[in-house]
């Protein structure tokens, strides 16, 4: 790597071949891998649609330093190995400057590994996973709080509203060991006591869901947290449901979206209080929400929690671009360590890293009996 590149770079050991690449005169290229087929279609969908209005915004404005900016997502049908591909594409056949809104399977482990791989910036993945908030990733730019603000919120309410004891459901996998011990963190942290923990498999298989709900169900929990993927965590509130429980479902931002309710149902999923880690995007009370409701209208986009979080994150992106000269890889992820926040109105966003405090915007909504998201 070159001595300039490798200053701009942070001394990340990044390939020269891309961040050698000299800068174009076409479109800026931003790629996304996201599961646009699938239960987290509609998701993927919502994000992918409120970032490409964002662009259409700036493009019809002169772009950036008269170059427009462009979105390529490619689809990764939820799975992490796909994800890996769709990197590889995104870097050699597109010829990417940054990977952007990663989603499902595939936005945590490897997303990171890929950008660092391919030398690309990694901004605002829909995860909540710690590795990617402790440092040791300088090239990751999040927006959103992670699951720890989250667990603590979780925690915190729950002691509040005296619920006692927590269990949770995790995946028997790294990441989910991860979330376990920050659950149990936080829960003493809150003065809850004891915790009931069980794990399962990431896929959900019917042997691993029936002896987690009796598990955790034994342990008498009076909340539980959905810490698993979505189909596993659809499948054991199915599970306990059908076993009797009756106590709270705390689910995490990531796992409690629209797939989890559609796959439980609305008779099981009624109830269900999910963590939000954006502006409620169904209200006029925040002056983000009025704006981004505005933008909706304008675009003629359907209102979403993912869809206000791509539209605060594409922001902060263009914003970065703008000050980027030239427009490249390495100038873009020098800028974005020094890129400051935007105030949203009531929600300061801003692609933290390792040089700046992580967003710890944590807030709750209930699924309601109509099948809505309710604050």
């Amino acid at each position: 790597m070159k001595p300039a590149l490798a200053a701009a770079a942070q001394m990340i050991c990044f390939p020269q071949i891309v961040l050698g690449q000299a800068e174009k005169s076409g479109a800026i290229t931003i790629g996304q891998s996201a599961p646009l087929t699938g239960p987290l279609a509609k998701s993927a969908g919502f994000f992918r649609d409120a970032t490409h209005a964002v662009f259409k915004d700036v493009n019809e404005r002169g772009g950036i330093s008269g170059r427009p900016i462009e979105l390529i997502t490619l689809d990764d049908k939820g799975r992490s190995e796909l994800t890996a591909t769709n990197i590889k594409l995104l870097a050699s056949q597109h010829q990417v400057i940054a990977l952007f809104g990663f989603m499902g399977a595939g936005a945590h482990r490897v997303g990171a590994t890929g950008a660092q791989q391919e030398g690309l910036p990694y901004i605002a993945p829909v995860s909540g996973a710690g590795d990617l908030r402790n440092g040791s990733r300088p090239w990751v730019f999040n927006l959103r709080s992670g699951h720890k603000e989250e667990l603590r919120f979780i925690a915190k309410h729950a002691q509040q509203t005296g619920l006692g004891r927590l269990g949770i459901l995790f995946e028997y996998n790294s990441q989910g060991w991860e979330l376990r011990d920050a659950f149990v963190e936080q829960a003493k942290a809150s003065g809850l006591g004891e915790t009931a923990l069980v794990s399962v498999d990431q896929e959900g298989s019917e042997l691993s869901i029936r002896d987690a709900v009796v598990t955790l169900l034994n342990e008498k929990p009076n909340g539980i947290v959905l810490g698993a993927d979505y189909a596993a965590s659809a499948k054991f509130v199915q599970g306990a449901r059908a076993a009797g429980f009756n106590g709270a479902f705390y689910a995490l931002s990531t796992v409690g979206g629209q797939a989890l309710m559609d796959q439980v149902g609305i008779k099981n999923a009624a109830g269900i209080s999910v963590t939000q880690v954006v502006p409620y995007p169904w209200s006029a009370r925040t002056e983000a929400s009025r704006n981004f409701l505005q933008f909706c209208q304008r675009h003629q986009l359907q209102a979403s929690f993912e869809g206000v979080e791509a539209w605060m994150a594409s922001r902060l992106l263009v914003d970065t671009l703008r000050k980027t000269k030239p427009v490249s890889a390495a100038k873009l992820l020098a800028e974005l360590d020094k890129s400051p926040a935007l105030e949203f109105g009531g929600y300061l966003g801003s692609l933290s890293n390792k040089t700046r405090t992580n967003s710890t915007f944590v807030d709750l909504s209930v699924y309601s009996r109509d099948g809505r998201f309710r604050a």
